[in-house]
C-alpha cells in the first residue's frame, strides 16, 4: 500500500470517530492529508468506498490479533476467548460511528449496507465457533440462542461505553460476558431447553448476510407461514379449530401469491389468525412483513 493511500485511511479513520461519517466531507480528509480532492478521488471513488475500505483494515487488524492470541499455546481456551472478546468490544469501540450512525449507513441502494450484513454474518458464525470450542459439543442444540445473548451482553455494554460515556474497561467487560456464558452453558436447564433459534433459520441468515444481502421478506414471510402451519398441528385445541386456523392460513398463503392481492381480506385473516393465543407471536412477526410486502408493492 503506498504512503499517500495509508495516510488517508488513517486520516479518514480519524474524523470518522471524532465527526462521524456523514459530518466528514472528502475534502476535509484531502486538506488533512495535504493532497488536493481529485488525488484523493485517485485513489478512491467515493466516501462509501473509503468508508469500507477503512471498516476492512479494522478487520483485518481484528482477526490478525485474534490469529495471534489463538496460536498462543500458553493460554487456556477461557482465556482465549476472553482475549478475542476483547478484540471485539475494541473493534466497535474504534469503529463507534457505525452504531451512532447506522440507520443512516444501511441504505438500500448503498454499497456499505452490503458490507455490514456481511460483517455482522461472518462476526455470527465466528461466535458460534467460538462458543463450541471453548464450551463443547453439548452446547449445540441451543448455539444460536447462546450466540444472540453473548451479541446481546457485548452489544448493551458498548452502548453505554458509546452512547451514555461510561467508563467501563473492555477486559473487564470480556470477563464478564465470558463467565456468563460459562454460567449459562453449565446449565443443566439451559442444555435442555427447546432451542429458540433453529440451525435451518440461521443458515439462511448467514447465507445471505455473507452475500451482503438481507434475507427477502417473501421468502422470511414464507418461512412464518410454514411456522404456522406447524404450530396449529401442536395446539391444545380442537380439530373442527385447527382445520379453521389450516384453512384461514392457506388462504393468506394464496392471497399474498397473488399479483393482486386483496388488502382487506388479508388484514381479516391475520387478525383471526392473532387471536389463537399460541399463534401471536409468530403472527405478529408476519403482519409486520406482509404489511411491509404491500406497502411495496402499491
Amino acid at each position: 500500500m503506498s504512503v499517500i493511500k495509508q495516510k488517508i485511511l488513517d486520516s479518514a479513520m480519524r474524523f470518522f470517530l471524532e465527526k462521524g461519517y456523514l459530518a466528514t466531507s472528502i475534502q476535509n480528509i484531502a486538506d488533512d492529508c495535504g493532497v488536493a480532492k481529485g488525488s484523493l478521488y485517485n485513489f478512491f471513488s467515493s466516501k462509501e468506498d473509503l468508508l469500507i475500505e477503512v471498516l476492512m483494515m479494522q478487520q483485518q487488524r481484528m482477526t490478525e490479533q485474534i490469529r495471534n492470541i489463538r496460536i498462543d499455546q500458553t493460554l487456556s481456551l477461557k482465556e482465549v476467548f476472553i482475549r478475542e472478546t476483547e478484540c471485539q468490544i475494541g473493534f466497535f469501540l474504534d469503529n463507534s460511528f457505525i452504531m451512532q450512525e447506522v440507520k443512516k449507513l444501511t441504505l438500500p441502494d448503498g454499497k456499505i449496507a452490503p458490507f455490514l450484513f456481511r460483517l455482522r454474518a461472518n462476526l455470527l458464525s465466528y461466535n458460534r465457533e467460538s462458543l463450541l470450542r471453548v464450551f463443547g459439543e453439548g452446547i449445540e442444540p441451543n448455539i444460536w440462542d447462546l450466540v444472540m445473548i453473548y451479541n446481546g451482553i457485548m452489544r448493551e455494554f458498548i452502548f453505554l461505553f458509546v452512547f451514555e460515556k461510561k467508563s467501563l474497561i473492555a477486559r473487564d467487560l470480556a470477563i464478564f460476558a465470558v463467565q456468563c456464558m460459562e454460567d449459562m452453558t453449565t446449565n443443566i436447564q439451559v442444555r435442555t431447553r427447546p432451542a429458540l433459534l433453529q440451525d435451518s433459520d440461521m443458515s439462511e441468515y448467514i447465507q445471505y448476510g455473507l452475500k451482503g444481502e438481507q434475507v427477502p421478506d417473501v421468502t422470511q414471510i414464507s418461512d412464518l407461514i410454514q411456522q404456522v402451519m406447524s404450530t396449529i398441528k401442536e395446539l391444545n385445541i380442537s380439530n373442527s379449530e385447527k382445520t379453521e386456523l389450516q384453512e384461514a392460513t392457506q388462504l393468506l398463503q394464496e392471497q399474498l401469491a397473488c399479483e393482486q392481492p386483496k388488502g382487506v381480506l388479508i388484514r381479516a385473516l391475520i387478525g383471526l389468525l392473532e387471536k389463537e393465543h399460541g399463534l401471536k407471536d409468530i403472527i405478529q412477526q408476519l403482519d409486520m412483513l406482509v404489511m411491509n410486502t404491500l406497502k411495496t408493492r402499491n
